[in-house]
């Protein structure tokens, strides 16, 4: 953005008018200084500047406060890229004469903005606006000079903590860059160069760079392992980058660049998982993304897979290179690209976007909106469908007077990665990671994953899953492989917003998992695996997170909120009949167990039919530790032995 405001001001500052407008002064100048100015004037007019400039520098030598020699010379200085001695000169100007000529505010305020002064900057540009005499035709211009500079104040007179690091192992004597997270936070994806001698051509074999699509694991500790190329499909005949993966990890996202006459054409791909664990030939996103007249390219997918971003230079957009998204379709497929609009997008560049886990937080690089340096990353979060907030400069020193881009977020928004050759001498290309900034940080989410599996431990197929808010009731379906049953979801992170993850499937046996923002949400990964069992009569199953204070039977809130899904499966299955039973560990006296567990069950049974359900389709038992399905030696076990159940008595 400064270079823009620098050349609009040049172009304003001198155009090629064959004499500048000089102002008006009341002061009594040198008479032999004034005869310099005439014949300054038509040196200028015919381009002899250095005549000119020899006049001038006379002039002020004879009357150092000769107005129009001081504004003369030092429009000249401008010229010459000489912004230090203008600045002297239209200072001294302003003192001599404040109302010599509004556009000197301009001039010298553009001046301050770039030298780095930006409080003199703005008083200097604020004045310029508010004079009812300037040439309005420059407001454009002055405004964006004074936003610029207001901008600038705020961030480097405010600079945030910025303590990058290295991850550690990913990066290497080797370049790394073009980098992403899965949002499980398992796995980082990036693009690695090197340098590889093919053996086969013989000893006279030549060094050559390979970028290479790899991937690194997340270890116990915490760390990543040093990575290593992806298998086929990848790393063959495609010049492929900038990945982005769903929450199941099931579709990844990248760039496949290829030379079109002389042009290079980038477009989006992607490659999908297969149940034996291999990735599928990569595919186009469709001709009505992809285009051959134009660059698609970055793209970054929603966690969910449900909208799909990338920066693409097409025609009809608002600037260079914009921001799109697509929308999934209910038949799998991507809508058509969705331009985001102005409060995004530039008449310049805007590029890397990366939607945060949260879907509602993107992040980008512009060198369209106010910034510190060239691109600057951005970020802003959705107020609806398709409108934004105004994008917020991310901080300095994140951005520098560099290019700074390519910024992506961990889950739970507290730490931020990004590429870079500038931090370590010597090091090429790395991956850095840093505390994300409280204000710049994503709304919290939790990333609800498992795997559906009977009672062989095989998937389950055909099967739907939801889950509901408990606290405002929306039910969302969760997409299930069909061919591993596993599933991924990540919600939003608010208080008192608790989650039932709940199976349903025709014969199959109800089956439930409570999620709690207080203690397992907050967490980040929330691991769910759920047994899908077929209905059999005279079989047990769990009512998975019934559970009581001690030495009580008053049910909890999420006690209820499990019983009303049953409560819904009983009543989706209006021939069934089911006895709930207690069961209790082995800790403390046998017949106070045999109690608390008849009590237990009658509470269960009592709120099911004063829920709805017909007291001849239910029973209760209580079995107290008499029953017991695990070993009771170990907490573990004794855990699992203090269950509720059903057992199926008709159907």
């Amino acid at each position: 953005m400064r270079k823009l405001i620098l050349a609009g001001f040049l172009c304003f500052s001198l155009g090629v008018a064959a004499q500048p407008e000089l102002g008006n002064c009341d002061q009594e100048v040198e008479e032999l200084a004034e005869t310099q100015i005439p014949r300054a004037l038509k040196n200028w007019k015919t381009g002899n500047y250095r005549e000119a400039e020899r006049y001038l520098s006379k002039a002020i030598s004879l009357d150092p406060d000769h107005a129009d020699a001081l504004y003369l010379l030092g429009d000249l200085k401008v010229k010459t890229l000489k912004l230090g001695e203008a600045e002297a000169l239209w200072s001294k100007l302003l003192q001599v004469c404040p109302d010599y000529k509004s556009v000197v505010y301009y001039h010298l305020g553009s001046i301050y903005l770039e030298n780095g002064k930006y409080k003199e900057s703005i008083d200097l540009l604020t004045h310029f606006l508010n004079d009812p005499q300037r040439d309005r035709g420059y407001d454009r211009e002055v405004q964006a000079a004074l936003d610029e500079a207001r901008i600038k104040e705020k961030l480097l007179g405010n600079p945030i903590v910025f303590e990058p690091k290295p991850v550690k192992r990913i990066s290497s004597q080797e370049d790394e860059y073009l980098a992403t997270i899965s949002p499980d936070q398992e796995t980082m994806y990036f693009t690695r160069r090197s340098k590889k001698v093919n053996r086969r051509d013989g000893p006279a074999a030549r060094v050559r760079l390979v970028e290479e699509f790899s991937a690194a694991q997340r270890q116990a500790d915490g760390t990543f392992e040093i990575g290593a190329p992806l298998p086929d499909p990848f790393n063959t005949s495609y010049n492929e980058g900038g990945p982005s993966i769903t929450a199941d990890n099931t579709e990844l996202y990248f760039t496949v660049c290829e030379d079109l006459d002389g042009y290079k054409n980038c477009d989006i791909y992607y490659s999908e998982l297969d149940e034996f664990g291999s990735w599928s030939t990569p595919k186009s996103v469709g001709d009505h993304i992809n285009r051959r007249d134009s660059w698609e390219s970055q793209a970054s997918v929603s966690a969910n897979g449900d909208a799909l971003y990338f920066a693409s230079n097409r025609k009809g957009g608002v600037g260079a290179l914009d921001i799109y998204r697509c929308l999934r379709k209910e038949d799998g497929s991507w809508s058509d690209p969705l331009n985001l609009g102005k409060t995004i997008n530039t008449p310049q560049n805007e590029k890397t976007p990366f939607i945060h886990s949260d879907s509602h937080t993107l992040y980008f690089t512009s060198d369209g909106h106010q910034g510190v340096g060239g691109f600057d990353i951005f970020y802003a979060r959705a107020t609806g469908d398709s409108t934004w907030e105004k994008p917020q400069n991310i901080g300095y020193p994140i951005n520098s007077e560099k290019d700074d881009l390519g910024l992506f977020v961990s889950l739970d928004g507290s730490t931020a990665y990004f590429a870079s050759n500038e931090l370590r001498k010597g090091s090429g290309w790395d991956i850095y990671q840093f505390n994300l900034p409280e204000a710049a940080r994503p709304e919290r989410v939790a990333l609800i994953q498992g795997s559906l599996k009977d009672e062989n431990e095989e998937p389950v197929k055909e099967a739907s899953l939801e889950i509901k808010n408990l606290k405002t009731r929306e039910v969302t379906k969760v997409k299930v492989d069909q061919e591993t049953g596993n599933y991924a979801r990540v919600v939003a992170v608010k208080p008192e917003q608790n989650f039932i993850v709940t199976v349903k499937k025709k014969g199959t046996a109800f089956s439930s998992k409570y999620v709690s923002a207080r203690e397992e949400l907050t967490k980040g990964v929330v691991k769910a695996p759920l047994e899908v069992a077929k209905l059999e009569v005279g079989k047990e199953y769990t009512l998975n997170d019934i559970n009581f204070p001690t030495n009580s039977y008053e049910l909890t809130t999420a006690s209820r909120s499990v019983i009303d899904e049953f409560i819904l499966f009983l009543k989706d299955n209006p021939a069934l009949r089911a006895d709930i039973q207690g069961h209790t560990d082995d800790v403390g006296n046998d017949q106070d167990n045999m109690v608390l567990s008849k009590n237990r069950a009658r509470t269960v049974y009592e709120y099911v039919i004063n829920n709805g359900i017909d007291a001849g389709r239910v029973s209760h038992h209580g079995y107290g530790e008499t029953k017991p399905v695990s070993d009771n030696s170990t907490e573990e076990g004794r855990a699992r032995n203090r269950r509720t159940v059903f057992v199926i008595t008709s159907q």
